[in-house]
């Protein structure tokens, strides 16, 4: 208590310090914040009047900070930290305000991504070649989102130009242990014609095998590629169809000891995604209808790495099918009213799982078969959304959500968020609000010799809340945030007898913290830009420490434009008290360094240092300092 007293109160201070003396400066020219974002309400909103605590990460920002691949991006959001995986040791995903990274939803162009059996998603699989800007939302986002987003959102969205270009861009790095990555990516606009505009991109990534000390892998190495397609047509002026196809394929190994033995793991996983939406607007109204198609296919070997002897093996192949609209009506001059509707079936076939129906026979190395089965889930959601002006300067923001399974029991997720002008440049807000996530067909059928599911299992929920203090002045914006969720029905493995184990409801978690930003430019051409998340996650029964999760994380950040050919960023993060598991508590820090010249109105070459003095940690994992250089071309 006394140390979530002191970090509140630091923040508090340090928030103070920095605006003191700047009264005098209120009539000045004051830090813009004019951002519009969707992903919060799904309807066009300024951030500055989102309750919620949204984070734009756009495309300027990722080149400045010379990012190679998504994980770059995300590991200096607000409130965001990269964590291992439960699928493998070797992966990481990404955890928002302490929850694990099984609550963060991930969605590219507000579009599910068919992920692993355990709901977690491989991050490098999402090139960065074809991202246009990224919006975070950190809370409890199930009013509107449904299972999955009870710690936040990330939204993806992809690129789109109104004018004919064409982008290529090739990279390499190698890092100090000497392993190496290239990379290669293209991206095609059409523009507007006529009625007509489309867009294709696509990217390849070989990545080189990265070691730790004890022959373990850092990160799975191997080649990721994909591509990706769209075409919007332009029934009227206020009407347009969308289609968009993409296919991405992941072939990749890592060295992983899942018990006494090291084992060579081969992991081919191939995505495809579809999708058909159609966009009415109008002044008064907004009508979306979209149907789109995602398959994970899984294909997983694991050898012995010293005889290559056959360990284990699994397949695996997820489909979701979604059918979702929704209108958003101008009632009045106050009330903006938004109705949603959604219709998910999704298909799990594994060789790992026992559902009791739709068995099936797999093949695997050597002409070794397998017996699988099939679970079939289906989802019904609706859900109501109000934005009411209750006057010049509040802002209320409710939404209710009802979701139901042919499996789990049914949820309903309210929300009430509020944002309350002091003054055009001082806004107070605050949300509350309950989420839920469903549990994985992992851990309701899984089949193993020493773990078994339970398709008894309930959802499990939370209750979130968070106070919010914006400001902005003389080029200067400073925001803190106080949050705090209470966990109840925790999924977790208990061991039932010897070394057997079943996924059971069995714990809670208490999650509190402090969020601090503050921006600054000190020049025309020089920017400064600081975060703070102070974190105290604990199990609710044992009051153990959550592992991989960092009580104090900092990030700071100069950015330097000559607003003609070049620029420079320099970024540090300290992670103070991070809970490794396995590895224990660690504390450290990060500098990172990139440039970008251009050479002329085509050519821009990109150089960069990430991990500037050479950490390195096989607990975390660190892999020591990364050297890159990238070529964009523009036509």
């Amino acid at each position: 208590m006394k140390q979530k007293k002191k970090a509140a109160l630091a923040a508090a201070l340090w928030l103070a310090v920095s605006a003191n003396g700047q009264a005098a400066e209120a009539q000045e020219e004051t830090f813009a914040l004019d951002e519009v974002v969707i992903t919060a309400s799904k309807t066009k909103q300024d951030v500055k009047d989102s309750p919620s605590a949204v984070q734009v990460i756009t495309r300027k920002t990722m080149d400045e900070q010379g990012a190679q691949t998504l994980k770059d991006v995300l590991r200096y959001a607000v409130g965001v930290n990269l964590v291992r995986t439960s699928a493998s040791p070797t992966r990481e995903g990404i955890s928002i305000r302490g929850f694990d990274s099984r609550f963060s939803m991930i969605l590219v162009d507000g579009k599910r991504v068919a992920s692993e059996i355990d709901q977690n998603y491989e991050l490098d699989r999402i090139s960065i070649a074809n991202i246009e800007r990224i919006e975070i939302v950190r809370g409890p986002a199930s009013s509107l989102y449904g299972t999955e987003a009870m710690g936040g959102v990330v939204n993806i969205i992809t690129c789109k130009s109104d004018k004919p270009s064409v982008v290529l861009d090739v990279g390499s790095g190698f890092y100090s242990g000497g392993d190496s990555r290239d990379r290669y990516a293209f991206q095609y606009n059409s523009g507007h014609q006529g009625k007509v505009s489309f867009t294709f991109s696509g990217s390849l990534v070989e990545n080189d095998a990265m070691f730790k000390s004890g022959a373990l892998t850092y990160a799975p190495y191997g080649s990721r590629k994909n591509w990706n397609t769209g075409v919007d047509y332009k029934l009227s002026d206020k009407e347009k169809l969308s289609f968009t196809a993409g296919y991405a394929k992941e072939d990749t190994y890592e060295f992983v000891k899942p018990g006494a033995v090291r084992v060579k793991a081969h992991d081919i996983v191939e995505r495809e995604d579809l999708a058909l939406a159609y966009e009415k607007k109008t002044e008064k109204q907004d009508v979306f209808l979209r149907y789109y198609h995602s398959v994970m296919d899984k294909s997983l070997d694991q050898n012995n790495a010293a005889t290559l002897g056959l360990v284990n093996w699994v397949r695996a192949k997820r489909t979701i099918d979604m059918y979702e609209g929704r209108v958003t009506q101008q009632a009045n001059a106050k009330h903006r009213l938004t109705f949603g509707a959604e219709y998910r079936p999704e298909t799990f076939r594994g060789t790992a799982v026992n559902t009791g129906e739709g068995y099936f026979t797999a093949t695997g190395p050597g002409g070794a078969t397998k017996t699988g089965s099939t679970a079939n889930l289906t989802y019904r959601a609706a859900y109501v959304q109000d934005e009411w002006q209750v006057s010049n300067k509040l802002l209320a923001v409710t939404s209710l959500r009802y979701d139901d399974s042919n499996k789990f029991e049914s949820n309903v997720s309210p929300k009430l968020g509020l944002t309350y002008k002091v003054n055009d440049t001082t806004r107070i807000k605050a949300n509350a609000a309950q989420g839920f996530r469903s549990p994985t067909p992992n851990q309701l059928y899984q089949s193993a010799s020493t773990q078994q599911g339970n398709p008894n299992l309930q959802s499990e929920t939370s209750r979130s809340y968070d106070l919010s203090f914006e400001k902005e002045w003389h080029k200067k914006a400073a925001k803190v945030t106080f949050f705090t969720n209470d966990v109840s029905n925790l999924i977790d493995l208990v061991t039932t007898t010897g070394t057997n184990k079943q996924y059971q409801n069995i714990s809670k978690a208490i999650i509190r913290g402090t969020e601090a930003e503050f921006t600054r430019m000190i020049s025309p051409t020089l920017d400064w830009t600081n975060s703070y998340t102070y974190l105290e996650a604990v199990n609710g029964v044992t009051q153990q420490r959550l592992p991989n999760r960092a009580r104090h994380m900092l990030t700071s950040g100069l950015t330097y434009h000559n607003n003609k050919d070049f620029t420079a960023s320099f970024q540090g993060q300290l992670l103070e008290s991070y809970l490794a598991s396995p590895g224990g508590e660690k504390s450290y820090v990060l500098w990172n360094l990139a440039m970008s010249k251009k050479l002329s109105s085509q050519y821009t070459v990109v150089l960069g240092v990430d991990n500037l003095f050479n950490k390195q940690d096989e607990d975390l994992p660190l892999m020591g300092t990364y050297v890159h250089a990238s070529l964009r071309c523009t036509f």
